[in-house]
């Protein structure tokens, strides 16, 4: 949760056009203040979704370059249009990055997250989940 809530920092300050980005130290203080919250996902529209995508690719992924966040974006756009309640009719799929096994109401911060998760340890990096659903249709 102190990672997450980390990220949402980053995103925040990023969003607001600070001039400098957190320190992970000053970052995770920060969440250790806000862990006890939660993020409102009644807010979360497409582009809130992608400006907390970026920020957190840069945050926990910083060896994934700027082609690589372009790859996620087209990604994420034809999965669910950015959306974070976006239903899959034909799977268990559910959300921004259309996990598997997600569950409907789950907050929009977590599926970002999830789907980085999935992509990192499935096919290394997003130009690479990228050109698998070029090819089949599918990630």
């Amino acid at each position: 949760m102190k990672r997450l809530l980390a990220g949402y920092l980053s995103w925040l300050l990023t969003l607001l056009s600070m001039p400098f980005s957190p320190s992970p130290a000053m970052a995770a203080a920060v969440a250790t203040q806000l862990e006890a919250n939660c993020v409102d996902t009644s807010i979360w529209t497409p582009p809130i979704a992608k400006a907390y995508a970026k920020s957190l690719m840069k945050w926990e992924y910083p060896h994934w370059n700027r082609s690589e966040w372009r790859a996620l974006a087209k990604l994420w756009g034809k999965e669910s249009g950015w959306r974070h309640q976006a239903a899959n009719p034909k799977s268990s799929a559910y959300g921004i990055a259309q996990v598997l096994k997600t569950k409907p109401g789950t907050p929009a911060p977590r599926q970002i997250e999830r789907g980085l998760v999935y992509i990192e340890h499935r096919y290394n990096k997003p130009s690479k989940a990228w050109a698998h659903w070029r090819a089949k249709g599918w990630y």
